[in-house]
C-alpha cells in the first residue's frame, strides 16, 4: 500500500519521515500542523487488480477572538462601532452573537455578522458588550469591550 498527497498537480508519494509513519495500511502523522490539511489517497495492487481511496484532512486551530477597540468612549447622541475580530488558521464558518451586559442582543446570532454599530447612544447603552462566536466544530471564544459616555 502506498499514500499520495494531493498537494499539487500532481499526486507526491509520501516518505516516511520524523513525524510520518506508515503503520501497515495506516499513515499516522505526529504533531499535525495546518499544512498537513489536504488531500490523501492511498492505493493498492495485487494479481487482483488495483484500488484505491480518497480522504480529506482539515486541520482545525484554536479560536481566538478580541473586540476591538476594547474601549469606546462616545458622547450622547454619538455613535460607535465594535469589531469582533475572529482568528483562526482554518477559517470555517462560524455563528457570532452579541450580548450586552450579559443580555442577547436582538437580531444578533443568526449570522457571522462580525460588527455591531450603536447608533444614538444614550445612557442605556454604556456597558460591556461582548462577542461570542461559535465554530461548526462547536468549539467557543468570546471577548468583551465597553462602551462610555463621554465627559463620565
Amino acid at each position: 500500500m502506498r499514500w499520495y498527497n494531493q498537494a499539487g498537480l500532481e499526486p507526491s508519494l509520501i516518505i516516511p519521515g520524523p513525524r510520518v509513519r506508515q503503520l501497515g495500511p495506516v499513515l499516522a502523522i505526529e504533531a499535525v500542523t495546518p499544512e498537513d490539511g489536504g488531500v490523501y489517497r492511498c492505493s493498492t495492487a495485487n494479481a487482483g487488480g488495483e484500488s484505491s481511496a480518497e480522504l480529506r484532512l482539515i486541520v482545525s486551530t484554536a479560536l481566538h477572538v478580541e473586540i476591538s477597540p476594547p474601549i469606546s468612549s462616545v458622547h450622547m447622541g454619538g455613535s460607535t462601532e465594535f469589531r469582533c475580530v475572529v482568528s483562526a488558521q482554518s477559517g470555517g464558518p462560524h455563528l457570532v452573537t452579541w450580548y450586552k451586559d450579559g443580555r442577547q442582543l436582538p437580531s444578533t446570532g443568526r449570522g457571522s455578522s462580525e460588527t455591531l454599530v450603536v447608533n444614538n447612544v444614550g445612557r442605556e447603552d454604556r456597558g460591556m458588550y461582548q462577542c461570542v462566536v461559535r465554530r461548526a466544530e462547536g468549539d467557543t471564544a468570546q471577548a468583551a469591550a465597553e462602551l462610555q459616555l463621554g465627559g463620565e
